[in-house]
Formats: structure tokens, sequence, C-alpha cells
């Protein structure tokens, strides 16, 4: 049947048959690589579009991957993840080998503050970062990164985190105390998840995000404190606030990410366009 597609139809179809069937199922990708020169060279950039390095294991995997194969497999990389056991050199060695074009950044750990990787993320392109820790932790996100996020999702902590801090400060007493305005940067958020233990501390970007559509509020499934939380959401009456559940680990991240399941993001986007502030509850929706 390859054989039949390869000899009959027009290169442009065959790839886009190729590219959906590869991006449906990775196995299939691993197979479709062995086809032909030309179907390898459609499909190999797809099986690493989106890396998730949750171990040392895999991260010496990856660079051997990297040095047989091609320094080029770096720039395929648009996803990318690391887990709590991956060493800090492995995950810079990483980040300045598979971060130049990266779109969608995650960091989850357990014993650390996940924003210490962030100064070594290469891409100026990075549109979605996820940082997961229950380290205590003074989050500091650099400026250039920050400004560029549509959508940036923290959770567990409990966190402080300097530049709100920095930006309530400036919107306080409306002076210029050496950091970039409010505004600035957070002028591209447009969507924000956090969880019950950082929410009450992160409603400034309310004010602050001028562009912020969604502030997304995550419980776990089963949360004895979502009716407390979806109450007090309906008391501030801000109709860009949501209640989503959600099991915040490295595989759903994955699993969303590859379009095998719905997005914390997609869930929230279609709770409040059809008039929702909480996704479970007897109560839940706003009135008209």
């Amino acid at each position: 049947m390859l054989a039949v597609m390869q000899g009959h139809m027009p290169s442009e179809l065959q790839r886009l048959i190729f590219e959906t069937a590869a991006r449906r199922d990775r196995s299939v990708a691993r197979q479709l690589i062995l086809v032909s020169q030309n179907v390898r060279t459609w499909i190999e950039p797809i099986l690493y579009e989106c890396i998730i390095v949750r171990s040392q294991q895999h991260a010496e995997a990856l660079f051997k991957t990297i040095a047989a194969k091609s320094q080029a497999l770096g720039s395929f990389v648009k996803s990318l993840a690391i887990g709590d056991s991956v060493t800090l050199q492995q995950s810079k060695d990483i980040l300045a080998a598979c971060s130049q074009n990266v779109v969608n950044f995650a960091v989850w750990t357990n014993s650390r503050n996940p924003s210490v990787f962030l100064p070594f993320v290469r891409s100026l392109s990075i549109r979605r970062l996820s940082l997961r820790s229950t380290h205590s932790a003074e989050l500091s996100v650099p400026l250039i990164l920050l400004a560029a996020l549509t959508h940036l999702m923290i959770l567990d902590g409990p966190y402080s985190w300097f530049q709100m801090r920095e930006a309530v400060q400036d919107a306080k007493n409306a002076i210029n105390s050496g950091y970039p305005s409010a505004a600035a940067q957070f002028r591209s958020l447009t969507h924000f998840a956090t969880c019950s233990q950082n929410w009450g501390n992160t409603q400034s970007l309310l004010k602050l995000a001028a562009n912020l559509r969604y502030f997304i509020v995550v419980v776990s499934p089963y949360s004895k404190a979502a009716p407390m939380i979806a109450q007090r959401i309906q008391e501030i009456g801000d109709r860009r606030m949501v209640l989503v559940e959600y099991s915040p680990t490295i595989e759903s991240w994955e699993s969303s990410t590859r379009g095998l399941s719905s997005s914390v993001w997609e869930r929230a986007e279609k709770l409040v366009k059809d008039g929702y502030f909480a996704e479970h509850g007897d109560v839940r929706k706003w009135n008209p």
C-alpha cells in the first residue's frame, strides 16, 4: 500500500497523510521513518516536537540520540518538560541543545525552585510556561520571557513571586522603581492558572495583566476545597475566573500537549464561554 501511495500520489498529499498518522500514534511514526529517506525527512521532526525528560537516565539517552543522529534534532523541539530527578547540569545541557525553538516549557519538580531553570532557556518564542514544585520557593521569571508569555501555570508551592511584588508596588506608588512597568511585564498574558495555595496571592494579575482573559484556579479531582473556592469566585464576581479540576502530573501535561486530551486552557475557555465559574458543583453558573 505504501508503495502504491508513493507511486501514484502527489508528494504533498503523501506528506500530509504520513504526518497525520505520525502525530496520532508515535509507534506508527517510528515505523514510518523506515519507509524511505523522504518520509524520514518528513516524520523525524514530529518525533522530537515534544520531549519529556523524566529522569537522569532519560537525559543521558537524549544526549546520545542527539550525538548519534544530528545536532539539528534539538531544533525540532517545540514542547519540552523536565522532571524532578534530572540534575541541574543535565537540565542546562538539555536547554542548551534543545530549547532554541521551544514554545511550550514545563518543569515538574519536588525538591527545587522551578524557576532556577529559566535563565538557561534559549528560545525567544516561549509562549506557554508551566511550573510545579512542592518546594517553597521565591519565583523569578526572566523579564524577556515573562513579557512574551501568553499562558502561565504555577502549581503547588507555596511561592512568593518577585515580579508580582514589584509590579504591585509599582502600580500602587505609580513611580519608576527601576523595573519595567506592570503592564510591560504582563502585556502578553491571556491565560493564567494556579492552585488553591496560591490563588489568593496572585489575584493582582486580574488588574495588572491588561489582556488577561482567563484566571483559572486548579484543584485536584474530588477536592473538598472546591465548593468553598467556587463560592469565593462567585462572590468576587469577575467572569474571567473559573475553577477547573485537574491532576497536575507530567503525564497529563504530555497528554494535552500531544493533543490526546483536552488541556486546562481548552476546558477553561469552554467553561467561560458557556457562562460557568466552576466545572462541578450545585451552583456553578453565573447569573445572566
